[in-house]
């Protein structure tokens, strides 16, 4: 009887364990939050997908991260202002373009799946020199036909639209540091492969414009 028993709790004990659905485990990574005159915080992300709060106001202008981490790829900051540029400075430190307050950061342990094209915005990489070294970031810009500033010193030598739903050289209006010395000195999109178009001459770009549809004024 006693043995009966005994043999009776541990099925019992086993059924129970293996109904318990296992968790998964997420790695955690520390970013570091770096604003003006070395003023930072710290925050242990879990990589889980879900927007964590950082709990602080300081307007941020870089953030660092420990390998492997791709801070660009794999994780998304909601900021008090526009969607933040990222741009890849190297050791694992990526500059905020435009520096601001972030409210709360989600990062997944892979590098996340680019969204479906959208009727609201565009989203343009602007590249500089040699983009596969870092010099280069993207923006959402608006199809509101408004202008919206880049925020961004970097000399832009081409342009790419991620999607191929939008023709930049026709929907878009780009604003660079030479457009008041003259048409000549404007910015000039041209084709230059899929979705992409050369800027000449290159030139850091101030603002964009785009529209839905073609630009009336092109």
């Amino acid at each position: 009887m006693y043995f009966s028993t005994l043999c009776g709790v541990a099925a019992a004990s086993l059924a129970l364990v293996s109904a318990t659905p296992i968790q998964k485990r997420y790695n955690t990574y520390t970013i570091t939050f770096i604003g003006a005159a070395g003023a930072q915080y710290t925050v242990p992300v879990p990589f889980d997908g879900q927007s964590h709060d950082t709990g602080n106001a300081l307007s941020i202008s870089s953030v660092s991260a420990p390998s492997p981490v791709d801070i660009a790829a794999q994780c998304v900051l909601d900021t008090v202002d526009f969607p933040p540029a990222l741009v890849n400075q190297g050791n694992g430190v990526w500059t905020v373009g435009p520096p601001q307050t972030v409210l709360s950061i989600s990062c997944t342990e892979s590098s996340s799946p680019s969204p479906p094209p959208s009727t609201d915005y565009v989203t343009i990489e602007f590249d500089g020199a040699d983009p596969s070294l870092g010099a280069k970031f993207s923006l959402q810009i608006p199809l509101d036909g408004a202008a919206h500033d880049v925020n961004n010193a970097l000399s832009i030598s081409a342009v790419v639209e991620t999607y191929g739903s939008i023709d930049l050289s026709t929907n878009c209006k780009f604003v660079g540091v030479d457009s008041n010395k003259g048409g000549a000195a404007a910015p000039v999109l041209a084709p230059a492969g899929s979705n992409r178009w050369q800027v000449g001459p290159p030139q850091t770009i101030l603002s964009v414009a785009c529209f839905l549809h073609a630009n009336p004024g092109h």
